[in-house]
């Protein structure tokens, strides 16, 4: 789940066309219209696959970042109800359940989109 795009609030995954080894692209002159970024923040779940937190988790994850640049923790509960065991450590880049005290590695994605004219 590495292609996604945010859709009504939700990420979604993008499917994309192999470039084709036998026929050479073609060659256009294009002008970016638009170009903007998007993050996405990601947990590895217990099967070995990466979770993306919610565009509101990630959001509060930027935030919590933007405030306090040196790092620190962020407690993912202050955003998803359902998150409160949960606290992010930023200098480890780990998420720690502390009821349990079980840690599992997150990252950090930016995606930039571009919008392209011909």
């Amino acid at each position: 789940m590495r292609n996604m795009r945010v859709e009504d609030g939700r990420i979604v995954s993008l499917g994309f066309e192999p470039i084709s080894k036998t026929k050479p692209p073609t060659q256009r002159t294009a002008t970016v219209l638009h170009a903007s970024a998007v993050v996405v923040w990601e947990w590895l779940n217990e099967h070995g696959r990466w979770r993306p937190y919610s565009p509101a988790v990630s959001h509060h994850i930027e935030a919590v970042i933007r405030s306090d640049p040196r790092g620190g923790s962020v407690v993912l509960g202050q955003v998803d109800n359902r998150l409160s065991p949960y606290i992010l450590d930023l200098q480890s880049m780990h998420q720690f359940r502390q009821d349990t005290g079980k840690k599992t590695r997150a990252e950090r994605w930016e995606w930039l989109l571009l919008l392209w004219g011909c």
